[in-house]
């Protein structure tokens, strides 16, 4: 007899694989929950970009903190999900709201995202992820600097680095960002969007600001608006003799 378990073929003879048993069933195993996870847990976000991460159990989204605010919130809960063994078997299993807020932020704390302690972040975390986030700023504006020196290639720098020195307010060369001129009515030239006066030809392309700033001084051409042209004023007629 052949001593592989899947073959009982006898020595010599073809060896063909055992056929299934005939009460053989799928399988589906399950996991116990933990009682011990707290049903909800708080995500606290102090960065003013969203994100999107997406996993097997579902899609979630982690708002920005709006302009003003201390801070954005993301409410987590337990969810279930199941692996595939394969054969028709799956292994359903309940992941807790705390192990998916663990998954979601391995890559996001430097930004200011954290799990809450409690419903709410205190004063206390909010600061602490302040402070990380502007070290973890510094640091990527160092290593631009260094980038920058090596060739100066707009190419090497990020989104990611532009942001933060213009989040701390540090200028550099290498974070400026074009910005889309249009044209003067007037002369042609190149100027920047929303401006009161054109810096090459000196016309008014914004009649009420440039007021405001007391730049529409007489004699100054204005292309604020087109205008109508003047209409001739009809000849006078001459008087009507009295009939004779």
């Amino acid at each position: 007899m052949s001593s592989n378990p899947f073959f009982a073929s006898p020595p010599g003879e073809p060896r063909h694989p055992l056929p299934p048993p005939a009460n053989r069933r799928d399988i589906i195993l399950d996991s116990p929950s933990h009682p011990s996870s707290p049903a909800t847990v708080a995500i606290a976000s102090i960065s003013d970009q969203d994100w999107y991460i997406s996993r097997t159990h579902g899609v979630y989204h982690i708002p920005a903190c709006a302009k003003g605010e201390p801070y954005a919130l993301l409410l987590l809960s337990a969810r279930p999900d199941a692996l595939d063994l394969g054969d028709n078997r799956r292994f359903p299993f309940v992941i807790s709201a705390r192990e998916i807020a663990d998954d979601l932020l391995q890559d996001l704390h430097d930004h200011g995202i954290f799990v809450c302690a409690g419903p709410r972040p205190t004063k206390e975390e909010l600061a602490s992820a302040a402070a990380g986030r502007d070290a973890f700023y510094v640091r990527l504006i160092s290593e631009a600097d260094v980038m920058w020196a090596r060739g100066h290639s707009y190419r090497e720098i990020s989104d990611l680095h532009r942001r933060a020195a213009i989040f701390l307010g540090m200028e550099r060369e290498w974070a400026y960002v074009p910005l889309r001129m249009v044209d003067c009515p007037a002369c042609g030239e190149k100027v920047k969007p929303g401006v009161a006066v054109c810096k090459h030809c000196h016309a008014i392309l914004d009649a009420p600001k440039a007021a405001q700033h007391g730049l529409g001084a007489a004699g100054t051409p204005s292309v604020a608006g087109p205008t109508a042209p003047a209409q001739p004023e009809p000849p006078a007629r001459a008087p009507e003799s009295a009939p004779k």
